[in-house]
């Protein structure tokens, strides 16, 4: 009879985890399914003309925002092509590697 008292508290720790893994951040779940999309079209991306339809598509694909559609797409170079990060400097969006860092407040 002891047996079966083991798996209901592993039932219960799996019934608290659950909910928590179906709510994932929808930008991680984007890159993790499209990810080596985004990265195939910043391939073939030369202009910054390009890398805004690509916001563009990400923003209607993922029913996204501006900032986070540019999120999307620096995420996914940053895990799957980060040969394509410098197009998006030169191309004036975010990247997660900044050049320089952070210019610190005055103390007042």
């Amino acid at each position: 009879m002891r047996a079966l008292h083991v798996p209901v508290p592993l039932l219960a720790v799996a019934a608290m985890l659950a909910p928590a893994m179906a709510h994932a951040d929808p930008l991680d779940d984007y890159v993790s399914r499209k990810g080596k999309d985004v990265c195939a079209a910043l391939d073939k991306a030369d202009t910054a003309a390009d890398i805004f339809g690509l916001e563009f598509a990400i923003r209607r694909d993922g029913g996204f925002s501006v900032n986070d559609a540019l999120n999307a797409i620096e995420r996914s170079a940053v895990a799957d092509c980060p040969w394509d990060e410098p197009k998006l400097k030169q191309a004036g969006a975010p990247t997660a590697t900044p050049t320089t860092s952070p210019t610190p407040l005055p103390d007042h």
